[in-house]
């Protein structure tokens, strides 16, 4: 007597990401300042969207350049709580520490809690910040989240500001300069066609770039001028000049003194 046997086959008819999409996800979670362990299981998590298969086949395919950085095993949980509050419009406080040269803790303000407003998350060159402002100034801060530990949400509302209301979070990231401090202002740059590219990514692609001639372009762009924006200046190597306003001009040209006269 001959048996037969019936085989049933299952495939997935519709994904929700396609293999391209998983990749830039996991290179994400890779450039994370998680743990290794929570990486390694976010990172199963979403090859196994696509299957056994394909899974076993990005999680071999994953390389990762970055050099070892300090983590923060809480972060994960973190975000879900800054997240939380963001959207219930609660209060979050936390303590708030750097890092010394061995390595070690610093906590700020003596380890005493942080209460502030908090306002919307950005992600930036691998790492998370919360947007936030307390209820004393007028300013808007900026707070690394790997940097927080113990983060809870409090009772008590979110203080609203009507100047925050309409809130635009890519033009802040882009004002922000990488999320470094300074006054905002609209500066007039010069630079070479051969920083085209980088002058797109750094103030995106909505600026208005104007031709000067055969081999300048300028263009008008709000940031908060600091430090950070004087140093790329420099990187540029003479191919991005400030135009105006003279004040930033100045000041740029005592930060390139400054720089000559401890070296």
């Amino acid at each position: 007597m001959e048996e037969k046997k019936k085989y049933y086959y299952y495939y997935i008819a519709n994904r929700s990401f396609e293999s391209a999409e998983i990749s830039m996800l996991m290179d994400v979670v890779t450039a994370s300042k998680l743990d290794a362990a929570q990486k390694e299981q976010l990172l199963s998590k979403l090859a196994n969207t696509l299957g056994i298969h394909r899974a076993r086949m990005l999680l071999n395919h994953v390389i990762t350049l970055d050099k070892p950085k300090h983590t923060n095993s809480h972060i994960i949980y973190s975000i879900d709580s800054l997240e939380t509050a963001i959207d219930k419009k609660k209060k979050v406080s936390f303590r708030y520490f750097s890092l010394d040269y061995e390595g070690k803790k610093v906590y700020r303000k003596e380890g005493k809690r942080y209460v502030v407003n908090p306002l919307v998350m950005i992600w930036d060159r691998d790492n998370y910040y919360l947007v936030c402002y307390d209820d004393k100034h007028s300013d808007t801060m900026n707070y690394r989240v790997d940097r927080m530990e113990s983060v809870e949400i409090e009772e008590e509302d979110r203080l609203e500001r009507t100047d925050l209301s309409n809130f635009n979070a890519e033009e802040y990231k882009l004002q922000m300069f990488s999320m470094f401090g300074g006054e905002v202002q609209k500066v007039e740059i010069q630079f070479s066609a051969g920083m085209i590219d980088d002058i797109y990514d750094k103030f995106g692609e909505g600026i208005y770039i104007k031709k000067h001639d055969e081999n300048d372009y300028r263009a008008v762009v709000p940031i908060q001028v600091s430090k950070v924006f004087y140093s790329w200046v420099v990187g540029s190597q003479g191919k991005v000049h400030i135009l105006s306003p003279h004040k930033v001009k100045e000041e740029f040209n005592e930060f390139v003194e400054k720089i000559k006269e401890e070296y």
